[in-house]
């Protein structure tokens, strides 16, 4: 039974890295894409097999570089659409990414050369630890994680309400793991004796993905016979205006479309409005105290007074803008303003605007830089190519409206699991997300980040209804269900029915309630594991060391 690591040939090389282009370029086409709005799920269940192979089979010195193609080729065909948001945001998304993989892939092909019956666990459970630090911390970034691309399989993602999303990517890797580790260390013809040597980890894995798609069906069915405690009708306004375009006229265009649009709405009596991330633009909280252009706070006030006036909730995105810490006036002695911004939301109800919500979790480098101070040119050079800066919020604001407790997350805040978990343990029945992905003009774009949010409903158990710019605005179920999705890149409105269910209804889940619990336990074996090894290795070598 030869090796493929073995006598390794000049063209070796060229071929895992073709391997690894062809992996990068499947997996791609399992997300929605330029080929395909939706992309073709099924094609996550083995894309990753070739570059798994590559990983496994070449050498440990050109593993990292493996890792660059893998992470610059996906990601460039993956997130095509930053191109149009800026030049240096397609070029910076892949750099990033490859930089991750060019520690991981050497990690990863160590669990290749553990003990047979050890190595598929090890490298499934270190995939699934990746996924995860990819969403943490000022780069997390979880766009193309493998639990993603299986948004549209609702019964295979209900797990999720348990284990987060993380499960999923395990349970959706293991396979590709095996069956890429057969290709590596096995010549044709001997598959059905690789089968038979492992029949004990092939049949705990049929039994693992058996109990996953009964629980997925049957908790389906569980909480579609569930009735809620109650039902909110909101009317969702989509004003799909062009975020490039600034300035007064543009701002005042926006606003009468949404006030127009908003006006229709309410002869369907709904019980709230909501408009998208950033909807009206200038600063209510700014131009209310330090008012400085006769237009704009004619406009502003025009807003106020049209938030004040509707009978129902009004929920808006509003840049929040207040005076610099240590300032006194607003502007400095060069005119320029002392003034610091936040991404934000607002509610108006009962006649006054009642609260806001600070965006806590910024898009790094085009919203928020924190190391200017260490790397000032970069930042010197962000804010040259017209990046905007915003300061983040620190807190998980609840809304509370007539007893309906309510969070809003703003835009992609709504792909991290631990922000909306964090809503929900703060009491949050009910999620809004307001978002503006119109820039991107890719309803793929749209798409991938609407499988992300449908995770959140799940995890939480919580209906969702992201109202957007232009698309896609929806209404999410608990169990993920996406219902009447309006059409992308249309001025228009919808009413949602958004079932509310509380604690007393079904209890918080086990995901909001102990949150990545499976991620530590990951953690915790892999770490154990490796010990263990390296201390048997250790203890091995002295005792052949004293035998001889």
């Amino acid at each position: 039974m030869k090796n493929l690591n073995t006598n390794r040939k000049l063209y070796d090389l060229p071929v895992e890295i073709l391997l690894t282009l062809l992996s990068a370029v499947t997996y791609s086409l399992a997300f929605p894409s330029y080929i395909s709005d939706t992309g073709f799920p099924i094609f996550a269940t083995f894309a990753l097999i070739p570059m798994i192979v590559a990983i496994n089979r070449t050498k440990w010195v050109y593993s990292p570089l493996l890792g660059i193609v893998w992470g610059a080729s996906f990601l460039s065909i993956f997130n095509y659409w930053l191109s149009t948001f800026h030049p240096y945001a397609i070029l910076l998304a892949p750099v990033l990414r490859s930089m991750q993989l060019i520690v991981l892939m050497p990690i990863f092909k160590m669990g290749y050369h553990l003990p047979k019956k050890h190595k598929v666990l090890f490298q499934a459970t270190l995939y699934t630890l990746y996924t995860y630090l990819m969403q943490i911390g000022f780069l997390g970034y979880p766009y193309g994680n493998l639990s993603s691309a299986f948004a549209p399989w609702l019964p295979l993602i209900q797990l999720s309400s348990v284990t987060g999303e993380w499960a999923i990517s395990f349970i959706m890797m293991i396979p590709q793991i095996f069956i890429a580790n057969y290709f590596v260390r096995r010549t044709k013809g001997q598959f059905f004796e690789y089968l038979q040597e492992n029949d004990i980890y092939i049949i705990l894995y049929a039994m693992l993905m058996f109990i996953n798609l009964v629980f997925g069906f049957s908790t389906i069915q569980y909480y579609n016979r569930i009735k809620p405690s109650d039902e909110i009708k909101i009317a969702t306004i989509q004003h799909n205006s062009d975020t490039w375009i600034g300035g007064y006229t543009q701002y005042k265009k926006n606003f009468i479309t949404m006030r127009d649009l908003t006006e229709e709405a309410m002869k369907e009596n709904p019980d709230m409005v909501t408009w998208s991330e950033t909807a009206f633009v200038p600063s209510v909280e700014w131009h209310t105290n330090y008012p400085s252009s006769q237009l704009t706070s004619k406009l502003v006030d025009d807003f106020v007074n049209f938030g004040k006036s509707l009978p129902v909730p009004l929920v808006t995105g509003n840049p929040e803008g207040v005076l610099s810490e240590g300032a006194s006036e607003p502007f400095d002695e060069d005119g320029n303003w002392n003034r610091d911004d936040y991404n934000s939301v607002i509610l108006f109800a009962n006649g006054e605007l009642l609260d806001s919500y600070r965006k806590q979790h910024l898009v790094p480098f085009t919203e928020y830089f924190p190391y200017g101070d260490i790397f000032p040119k970069f930042n010197d050079f962000l804010k040259s190519n017209d990046f905007h800066f915003w300061l983040p919020g620190t807190e998980s604001k609840i809304f509370d409206y007539k007893g309906l407790n309510f969070s809003t997350s703003i835009c992609f805040e709504d792909i991290f699991p631990f922000i909306s978990r964090e809503f929900a343990l703060q009491g949050s029945s009910l999620f809004l997300n307001l978002s503006n992905d119109s820039w991107s003009r890719a309803v793929s774009a749209e798409r991938q980040h609407l499988n992300l949010g449908v995770y959140r409903s799940i995890e939480n158990r919580r209906s969702t209804v992201k109202s957007t710019n232009s698309g896609i605005t929806c209404l999410i179920l608990p169990t993920g269900e996406v219902v009447d999705p309006m059409e992308p890149f249309i001025a228009d409105y919808n009413i949602y029915s958004a079932p509310i269910y509380t604690e007393e209804d079904f209890g918080l889940s086990l995901y909001t309630r102990y949150g990545d619990w499976m991620i530590y336990l990951f953690y915790l074996i892999d770490i154990t594991y490796i010990v263990f090894r390296s201390v048997n290795v250790i203890m091995q070598k002295k005792r052949t060391k004293f035998n001889s």
